[in-house]
């Protein structure tokens, strides 16, 4: 029983490192901004080929990981995104930091689907929707880190310094799992084949479809406040950094508490259809207050969002995994699939969201993506 604990708290902990890797460029762009000589646009930019790489290679993923293991893939994708986070505190221009934000995605994409599955597996059958409000928390703590704690760290070692950092932390982890995640509990089968047929069955499956589309909604209200929110509060809102990462920080630490809770009540309720719905709508009406332009209902926004945005991650992994549980092996290729949809789907959203706010302004730019994450949530009315 010490095993599994053991290699569940390294699954946590690697997911922190995971997610600071994740959100720090977002926070410290400001200073990159200042030395490159850019704007809001490059933002996008980075953000959307990050995106691309982590969405497009969750399906490869999940079909690599039904052959040859959960533990093999999970060391490898959290090796290969931080070694491109740690060297991209050594860029000399803004299209490496492109470049190598693709590979942290690929890196990433390889790490998650494996991650849900061995946290769900050493947890147990009765607590799966738990399991993964518990991974969902770490991703939440890793990000209040990379938003908040990244910020202070740059302001005092330069971005470069930080990004080599973040980078070496992950790279520990990817040498922790080696030796905690148990080799048994991931045993592959040597008389396993893959089929395309199976693969088939599980990408034009009707309900993951749903989920897919349901989850961009959640990515797409993710990515504009986790993307941009440290910069519109210093840009727009005339904000210091520290304070501004703080604030953004807020929905994360609502995340943190109520990613296990929400996980909990999908064990318990399993209504997906109903959850999802009104954490949908809910996250998008609070994503309309950014438009206000006022601080206290900005700050309102930011917890509202964190909690109900936080219950559409879970129950939807957890959903996803239900929905493939007579072909255990493509678990994992559901989990990813369904995610990789959602994140591939979501690339446009900040280049679209820099565009508008560049041009028109940052409240249109908030009010457009308030009813697109409306418009997105709808299709889970249809599930089953």
């Amino acid at each position: 029983m010490g095993g599994f604990k053991v290699a569940t708290l390294s699954l946590m902990l690697a997911r922190i490192i995971y997610t600071i890797n994740w959100f720090n460029i977002a926070s410290i762009f400001y200073l990159i901004a200042l030395d490159f000589k850019e704007d809001i646009a490059m933002l996008g930019i980075i953000s959307a080929s990050f995106l691309i790489g982590v969405g497009l290679f969750q399906v490869p993923a999940g079909i690599i990981a039904a052959k040859y293991g959960l533990r093999n893939m999970a060391i490898y994708g959290i090796t290969i995104a931080s070694t491109a986070a740690l060297v991209t505190g050594l860029a000399s221009g803004t299209m490496q930091i492109t470049i190598l934000r693709f590979l942290i995605g690929i890196g990433m994409a390889c790490f998650f689907g494996p991650s849900v599955m061995l946290v769900s597996k050493y947890l147990g059958k009765e607590s799966e929707g738990l399991g993964i409000g518990l991974l969902n928390s770490a991703h939440a703590l890793g990000g209040i880190v990379g938003l908040f704690g990244w910020v202070v760290l740059a302001e005092a070692l330069g971005w470069r310094a930080s990004l080599i950092l973040s980078g070496g932390l992950g790279i520990a982890t990817a040498i922790m799992l080696s030796r905690t995640l148990l080799k048994e509990e991931v045993k592959v089968s040597e008389h396993f084949r893959i089929k395309i047929s199976d693969i088939l069955k599980t990408i034009f499956n009707k309900s993951l479809v749903i989920l897919g589309f349901t989850l961009l909604g959640f990515q797409a209200g993710s990515s504009m406040i986790l993307t941009f929110s440290v910069f519109y509060f210093v840009d727009h809102l005339n904000i210091r950094p520290v304070d501004a990462g703080l604030i953004a920080s807020l929905s994360l630490v609502v995340a943190l508490v109520s990613s296990p809770l929400f996980g909990r009540i999908y064990d318990k309720i399993g209504n997906a259809k109903k959850l999802l719905f009104i954490s949908g709508i809910v996250s998008a009406i609070s994503i309309l207050g950014f438009a206000t332009d006022s601080l206290y209902i900005i700050i309102i926004s930011v917890v509202i969002t964190g909690l109900f945005l936080s219950a559409g991650f879970v129950i939807v992994y957890a959903k996803a995994k239900e929905i493939n549980k007579s072909q255990s092996q493509y678990q994992t290729l559901a989990v990813s699939y369904v995610n990789g949809l959602s994140l591939f789907g979501v690339f446009w959203i900040p280049i679209l969201f820099s565009i508008v706010a560049n041009r028109v302004g940052y409240e249109i730019a908030w009010l457009l993506g308030g009813l697109t994450v409306i418009f997105l949530v709808l299709p889970v009315l249809k599930l089953k």
